[in-house]
């Protein structure tokens, strides 16, 4: 049976509706997408792309979804006109989506969620603190922040972070166990979902240059890494090897010697990922209680609505929400 799959259509004046679209025709083959968006607006893209829109089935409710071949669209209120730019009415439309889209999962309508881009500077002007899908998600789980982690997937390797969005002056203060045991945990959880494999090879990247160079060039690896990495090696199966420097750390791994690398910050994991090629990794939330997934971009407003934007990392995102889900369930 086809999981349902929740889709939160982010920033209405991005370009989340047209990368939907575009992604739709493929994801009915592996699921049921139901829609969460800004109607008025998600029927002007759809005549801008020249595709139909009488092929959605428009209510304010997910339940029960529609059994014809119609896609449910739910609605979330905003203007009678399409919103285009990024504004207030933006910013209530794409945390509203979230939120409906979040409640039609813990109310067992949907299975897993698939997030398009949001704007979090936009969303900030009316939920001050706002930070991401990350943390806005492990808060409507009742969980803390730092017990999820922002995981990045393709399909033969996953990425880890033991921090998200904080400014780089704050990345030493991460390097806990708490942190790094969250985030092996949560790679070797995703990596059994994604892959189904029980023996695995997991690398930690150091934080310093050339890992520290024993001590010479930070103390972070010698005194916390390595100690970790030897009192984790084995666990629930996995090989664990580092400090890694982390300009080695991706080689390798892109070249099949890992299934899995923790990465010490944002930018570090990121710039490798998506220098090895748009829209091959999918942000995962990893530690929520569903299956949560993104495209590995934002909103991208220069080319909104010009018919020109690559759907692709869209569809990779739906294509891993059932990968997951499905491992997911193998794995309860």
């Amino acid at each position: 049976m086809k999981p349902t799959i929740a889709i939160s259509l982010g920033d209405p004046a991005g370009i989340g509706p047209e990368i939907t679209i575009a992604s739709l025709e493929a994801a009915r083959q592996i699921c049921t997408p139901v829609l969460f968006g800004h109607w008025p607006t998600f029927e002007a893209v759809c005549r801008q792309m020249q595709q139909p829109a009488d092929g959605f089935d428009v209510s304010a409710s997910v339940l029960p979804v529609t059994p014809d071949n119609k896609i449910r669209f739910v609605h979330i209120p905003g203007p009678n006109a399409p919103v285009f730019t990024p504004n207030i009415d933006a910013a209530h439309i794409q945390l509203n989506a979230l939120a409906e889209a979040v409640t039609a999962i813990q109310s067992g309508a949907c299975d897993a969620l698939c997030t398009a881009p949001v704007s979090k500077e936009c969303i900030a002007q009316i939920a001050p603190g706002f930070t991401g899908h990350t943390e806005y998600l492990a808060q409507r789980s009742h969980l803390q922040k730092d017990d999820v982690t922002m995981v990045f997937a393709t399909p033969t390797l996953v990425v880890g972070l033991i921090s998200t969005h904080i400014p780089l002056s704050k990345i030493p203060e991460t390097i806990n166990e708490h942190r790094y045991s969250r985030t092996l945990r949560h790679v070797i959880e995703t990596v059994k979902q994604n892959t189904g494999k029980s023996a695995l090879r997991i690398a930690v990247a150091g934080l310093n240059p050339h890992a520290g160079e024993g001590g010479l060039l930070g103390r972070e690896e010698v005194e916390f890494m390595t100690p970790f990495c030897r009192a984790h090696d084995g666990e629930n199966g996995a090989r664990i090897s580092g400090p890694i420097p982390a300009d080695a750390v991706f080689r390798d791994a892109f070249g099949g010697k890992y299934d899995g690398v923790i990465a010490a910050y944002h930018d570090q994991a990121l710039i490798p990922l998506k220098l090895s090629g748009f829209g091959g990794a999918t942000n995962v939330t990893a530690g929520l209680p569903f299956i949560r997934t993104s495209p590995d971009h934002g909103t991208a407003y220069e080319i909104a609505r010009k018919n020109i934007a690559d759907a692709t990392a869209m569809k990779t995102a739906l294509q891993m929400a059932v990968r997951l889900q499905s491992g997911k369930a193998k794995t309860i």
